[in-house]
């Protein structure tokens, strides 16, 4: 079947070539099941081995220092989501939603465009037992089929700068129930080098990908699609504990680059330097002023 028919909305365009092209390279990133940036908060042999043996998954080493961002995040979740109907948008393969529907006893809907990441993660929620609270399906975020006000919650992880993001915005704001939520998970693009890396490294990501990292100015835009915009900077002291990050004074470094991040990325002269951001969107607006 040919893959533009397969995203289940049926009164949607054919996808543009350059969600075609997402759908190719997520398809191929997907056929590794071990995503070593969601799997946990402590980097493992297990994710050590994903990271080395499958060339696609190169830059994940650089997650192996996420801990802050993603304590963070699933506490936010165990807040926010108890017994909440939450949507995991471009849900990958689903370790958050599976999260959601174990801890927070949330029913979680999943949508992606890529069917290997939707079979993933349908097998990954039989695997963990919540099958019965999980539901995956192929939808453009751009243009998703749920009514309005479908939802408590909603979630993203690393999305943002592979859409167009005033339709997503606009698609988050009107499927959020009034008074909803939803929280990303960014990384930015102000810091040079860590641009530098990502032009160095083409294979890693789509064309569209690395032009559209966000930066203020696209995080400032949420504010037209909802009441209330909060963001959390983590992660740029930290990334000097990469290379350590199979050794044993890995954590201990890491806690002390926690603490240093801590005061640092106080100072809004360096904040917007850093690796990643956690957005926290609220209030949807119901009615957008073009």
């Amino acid at each position: 079947m040919d893959i533009m028919n397969k995203v289940q909305n049926p009164d949607a365009p054919k996808l543009e070539q350059r969600k075609l092209d997402e759908i190719e390279f997520h398809n191929r990133i997907r056929l590794v099941t071990d995503d070593p940036h969601v799997a946990d908060t402590r980097w493992s042999p297990e994710m050590e081995r994903t990271v080395s043996e499958n060339p696609l998954w190169a830059n994940m080493k650089y997650y192996s220092i996420e801990r802050r961002s993603r304590e963070y995040i699933k506490n936010w979740f165990s807040t926010h989501c108890q017994n909440a109907r939450v949507l995991d948008l471009c849900c990958g393969n689903g370790a958050d939603s599976i999260f959601l529907a174990k801890v927070c006893n949330a029913e979680v809907v999943g949508c992606d465009l890529s069917d290997v990441s939707i079979s993933n993660c349908r097998a990954l929620a039989e695997r963990e037992g919540v099958a019965a609270k999980t539901c995956f399906d192929m939808q453009d975020a751009e243009r998703m089929n749920y009514p309005d006000n479908s939802f408590d919650v909603v979630t993203e992880y690393g999305a943002l700068h592979h859409v167009d993001l005033p339709k997503v915005y606009a698609e988050i704001a009107r499927v959020l129930r009034p008074g909803g939520r939803a929280i990303c998970n960014e990384t930015l693009g102000h810091n040079l080098a860590i641009h530098w890396y990502r032009k160095l490294t083409p294979q890693l990501r789509t064309p569209w990908e690395v032009e559209h990292i966000l930066k203020k100015p696209q995080i400032d835009l949420a504010r037209k699609y909802f009441r209330k915009v909060t963001v959390h900077h983590y992660h740029l002291a930290t990334l000097i504990a990469v290379p350590f990050r199979n050794t044993l004074i890995f954590q201990p470094l890491l806690t002390i680059l926690e603490w240093l991040d801590s005061i640092i990325l106080k100072i809004p002269l360096l904040r917007w330097q850093s690796w990643q951001a956690v957005i926290e969107l609220e209030n949807p607006m119901k009615e957008i002023n073009p």
